[in-house]
C-alpha cells in the first residue's frame, strides 16, 4: 500500500491543527478496539461513557462490531476520513498502522502502545527513530508513545485508559510525562471541586512535546492555569517562548520537574561549570519567567487549587485566622521556613480585635479568636473585617481543624461568603490544617443547611503546610507580573560588537584564552578591568610596573597554564623594581618547571587592585539550556557553601537584582561589620553586559570565569578571567 506523503510540517500551523485534532475531533479511531479487557478496551468504553457526542470507530479486521459499533478492518477503509486515531497494538504494528493513518486522513495519533525509547534496547529505539521519520514524512502529529491517553472536557471526551468517574469539567490543564502521576493527580480532586478543561499524558515525546500542549492550555479560554508533570524539556528555547506567551496572558504554569539529584558531568576547566547542573539551570529558567515549580503532587494539588482564583494579591502580607494557639503557633513556624509574610497588624487593627475576641484568645498574626468565637455574636464577622481592612493584609486564610465542608447557613460561612464582593481587592481562603476525606459538617450532630467545597470558585485547601507553600508561589507569580510590566520588553539581539568577540575566540585556536585576551572581550562590552602590560623580558616588566604603579602583581601567561596558582604563576602586592626583576625569573621558572611543554608568552603586568568585597561571576553552557550566568559571593561563599545564584541570558535588571537578592550571602554587599553597602547598582551593571556578552558568544564559548570581581562602596573591577572556547 503507497503512502500518502504530504509536506514536512513542524511549523506551528501544524501543531494547531493536531491540537483541534486531539481534543476537539468530531470522528475518533480506536485502533485495535476490542471486547476484551485491556487498554483499548477501557479507553473505548470510557468514551462512551464520557458523553462523547462525536462518532467512535472501532478498527480491528476481527471483529465486525465492538460495544455495538460498526468495526472496520483499516482507517484508510472507514468512509470519509478519520481526524484522531488512538493506536493500541503492538509495537511492531504500529508503523504499518501509521501508514494507513496518513492514508485515511488522520491529523493526529495518539499512540499507546509502549515498546520504544523508553527501553534501552537498539530495536526499541530504531522503532521510535522511524516514528519520527513517518512524522517528517507524512505530516500526521503524534502523541506519545508509551502514553494513557488524552481527556478533553470541554469536547466530553474521555480517550484514556483509567477509571474517572470522580473527574469534573474546569479551568486546570495538564500535561504529564508520566500515565500514572496524571491519573493520581485527576482522581482524588474531583470531590474538592478541583476540576480539568484538559489532560495529556505525552509519554516519549517522538513528536509533539510538552511545551506544545502547554501553549494550547495557556491560550485555551476555559484553562486558567496549567499543570505539569516533567521529566525532561525537549525544547528548552520552546519552554521559554511559551512561558513568556503563559506571562502574557496571565496563566500561571504550575511544574514538578523530577531529576534534582547530581548526575556526572564532565570535568570543568572554569569554576562555574563545577557550581552549576542541568536542574540548577532549568530551575533559573522557570523562575526567571515565572513558571512556578513545587517539589511534590501535594502541592501541585494545593497550589492549582489557589489558582482557582481570579484575582491575584496585590502584596505579600498573608493574614491567619484559628480558633487555636497551637495552630497559629505552627503556621508561624511554617511561614517563616517557607518565607510566607505574616506581617504584624497595624494598630488600628489590634485595637479593633481587642473588642472582639475573648480575652484569653490572641491578637497578633496568627490571630486566635478560640472556640468560643462561635458563642459570641458578631466575633467572626467583626474579626474577618478587621484582618480584610489591615493595610498589611493582602490574603487572608481561614484555618479550618480538618476537611470539611462550610455550612453557609452559620455565621462563619455567611461572614466569609460576604467578603469576596466586600473586599475586591483582597483574597480569602479557606483551608484545613491536615489533609483528608471531607466531611460532611463541622457542627457535631448538625447537618449542614447549605454546604459548600468552594467560595468564589476557589475549593477549599487542605494541609497546613502545602497551603503555604501555595499562598507563597501565588504571592511570588503575582510580583512576577507586576516587575514584568515595570520591566517592560527585554531585548534579544546580537550587539554591534558580536563579531569582533567572536573573532577573539576564535584567535585562541581552541584553546582558553589567556587572562589579558579573555579581559579585551569583556572591555568589548565596557566591563571595567585591572590596568595591566605583557612584559617578555625583566626590563619590560620593570617598565610596564612603573606605568602602572606600584604595587603590583605578577602572573605567567600561557594558554596552556590554565590555572595560575597550581603553577606558582601569582605574586601579588610587588613594590619595587628589583622585586619585579626577582619575581620576573621566578615566575617563568616554576611556569616551566610546572609544564615544561607550555608555551610561555611572558608575565602580566597588573595593577595591585586595592581590597574590596570579592564576587564570582561566570558563565556555563549547559548541554540543554544552553548559556547560563551565575553569580555569588567569593571565597568561603562560593567554595564551601555553593552560593551562588542563576539566570538564563539575556538578563533584565528585573532578574539581575533578583539574582543578587537570593544570595544567602546579599547581607554582605548591603554592609556588615562596619563596611558600608557595596555598589550593587555596579554588579548590576557589569551582569547585564556580561549577559549580552553571553547571548552573542552562545555558540562559541563553553564556560567563563570572572574571579574574583571586586565590589567596592563606588564602582567594581575584574581583577581576573577565564574564557573557554566550546
Amino acid at each position: 500500500m503507497t503512502t500518502t506523503t504530504r509536506p514536512v510540517a513542524r511549523d506551528q500551523a501544524s501543531v494547531d491543527r493536531a491540537m483541534e485534532a486531539l481534543f476537539h475531533p468530531k470522528r475518533i479511531a480506536i485502533i485495535g478496539a476490542s471486547p476484551n479487557p485491556g487498554f483499548a478496551s477501557r479507553i473505548h468504553q470510557n468514551t462512551i461513557d464520557g458523553g462523547y457526542e462525536g462518532e467512535i470507530i472501532p478498527i480491528n479486521p476481527r471483529y465486525d462490531e465492538v460495544f455495538g459499533q460498526k468495526c472496520y478492518p483499516t482507517v484508510d477503509a472507514v468512509p470519509g476520513g478519520v481526524e484522531h486515531a488512538i493506536v493500541v497494538v503492538p509495537s511492531r504494528y504500529v508503523l504499518p498502522v501509521l501508514e494507513n493513518c496518513a492514508n485515511g486522513g488522520v491529523v493526529a495519533a495518539n499512540i499507546i502502545s509502549s515498546g520504544f525509547g523508553e527501553q534501552s534496547d537498539d530495536e526499541a529505539h530504531e522503532r521510535q527513530d522511524e516514528l519520527q521519520e513517518f512524522v517528517e514524512r507524512t505530516g500526521v502529529r503524534l502523541v506519545g508513545p508509551n502514553c494513557l491517553g488524552i481527556i478533553s472536557m470541554p469536547n466530553k471526551q474521555i480517550t484514556k485508559s483509567g477509571q474517572y468517574d470522580t473527574i469534573v469539567d474546569g479551568p486546570v490543564g495538564i500535561v504529564f510525562q508520566s500515565g500514572l502521576l496524571a491519573f493520581s493527580m485527576c482522581i482524588p480532586t474531583g470531590v474538592r471541586e478541583i476540576g480539568f478543561s484538559y489532560i495529556v499524558t505525552t509519554g516519549n515525546e517522538a513528536d509533539l512535546e510538552a511545551a506544545d500542549y502547554i501553549r494550547y492550555m495557556v491560550q485555551d479560554e476555559q484553562t486558567r492555569v496549567v499543570g505539569c508533570f516533567i521529566e525532561q524539556f525537549r525544547d528548552p528555547a520552546k519552554l521559554v517562548e511559551v512561558a513568556e506567551l503563559a506571562a502574557d496572558l496571565k496563566k500561571p504554569i504550575v511544574v514538578l520537574k523530577v531529576g534534582r539529584s547530581a548526575k556526572a558531568r564532565k570535568a570543568a576547566q572554569a569554576h562555574t561549570g563545577s557550581l552549576v547542573g542541568s536542574d540548577a539551570v532549568a530551575d533559573a529558567i522557570m523562575r526567571q519567567y515565572g513558571v512556578i515549580r513545587v517539589q511534590s503532587l501535594e502541592e501541585m494539588t494545593e497550589t492549582l487549587a489557589m489558582f482557582h482564583s481570579d484575582r491575584l494579591p496585590q502584596g505579600t502580607g498573608v493574614g491567619t485566622i484559628f480558633l487555636s494557639g497551637g495552630a497559629g503557633g505552627q503556621v508561624s513556624d511554617l511561614a517563616e521556613d517557607i518565607g510566607v509574610d505574616l506581617p504584624n497588624l497595624a494598630p488600628e487593627t489590634v485595637e479593633r480585635l481587642e473588642g472582639l475576641i475573648p480575652e484569653f484568645g490572641t491578637v497578633g498574626n496568627p490571630l486566635d479568636v478560640t472556640g468560643q468565637a462561635f458563642l459570641i455574636p458578631g466575633c467572626i464577622q467583626g474579626s474577618l473585617e478587621a484582618m480584610a481592612e489591615d493595610p498589611n493584609i493582602h490574603t487572608l486564610i481561614y484555618g479550618q481543624a480538618y476537611p470539611t465542608v462550610m455550612d453557609l447557613a452559620t455565621e462563619v460561612g455567611t461572614a466569609f461568603a460576604s467578603m469576596y464582593d466586600k473586599y475586591p481587592d483582597k483574597n480569602f481562603f479557606i483551608s484545613s490544617l491536615v489533609t483528608g476525606k471531607v466531611q460532611g459538617g463541622a457542627r457535631f450532630g448538625v447537618p449542614p443547611e447549605q454546604p459548600v467545597r468552594a467560595l468564589n470558585g476557589v475549593p477549599f485547601l487542605q494541609g497546613t503546610e502545602n497551603t503555604l507553600r501555595a499562598v507563597k508561589s501565588l504571592n511570588d507569580y503575582a510580583a512576577f507580573l507586576r516587575r514584568r510590566e515595570a520591566a517592560g520588553e527585554l531585548a534579544r539581539d546580537e550587539s554591534a560588537v558580536a563579531n569582533q568577540a567572536r573573532e577573539i575566540v576564535k584567535a585562541s585556536g581552541g584553546k582558553p584564552l589567556v587572562e589579558r585576551t579573555a579581559k579585551q572581550l569583556l572591555n568589548l562590552y565596557d566591563i571595567p578591568t585591572t590596568p595591566e602590560q605583557l612584559a617578555t623580558t625583566a626590563d619590560e616588566a620593570v617598565a610596564a610596573a612603573n606605568e602602572i604603579g606600584y604595587p603590583v602583581v605578577l602572573k605567567i601567561e600561557s594558554p596552556d597554564i590554565t590555572h595560575k596558582t597550581d603553577a606558582s604563576g601569582v605574586l601579588l602586592n610587588i613594590a619595587d623594581d628589583d622585586a619585579v626583576r626577582s619575581g620576573f625569573d621566578q615566575i617563568m621558572s616554576s611556569a616551566r618547571a610546572y609544564d615544561p611543554d607550555a608555551e610561555l608568552s611572558g608575565v602580566l603586568v597588573q595593577q595591585m587592585a586595592p581590597r574590596g568585597r570579592e564576587m564570582i561571576v561566570g558563565m556555563t553552557r549547559d548541554s540543554d539550556f544552553g548559556p547560563a550566568v551565575a553569580v555569588g559571593l567569593g571565597g568561603i561563599f562560593v567554595e564551601v557553601l555553593k552560593d551562588v545564584a542563576l539566570g538564563v541570558p539575556p538578563l533584565s535588571e528585573m532578574a539581575a537584582r533578583d539574582m543578587l537578592d537570593r544570595l544567602r550571602g546579599k547581607a554582605i554587599l548591603d554592609g556588615a561589620r562596619g563596611q558600608g553597602p557595596a555598589d550593587v547598582d555596579a554588579v548590576v551593571d557589569i551582569l547585564l553586559k556580561f549577559s549580552q556578552l553571553c547571548v552573542d558568544l552562545r555558540h562559541e564559548v563553553e564556560e567563563i570565569d570572572i574571579n574574583p570581581l571586586l565590589v567596592y562602596e563606588d564602582g567594581a573591577l575584574v581583577v581576573d578571567c577565564l574564557v573557554v572556547p566550546g
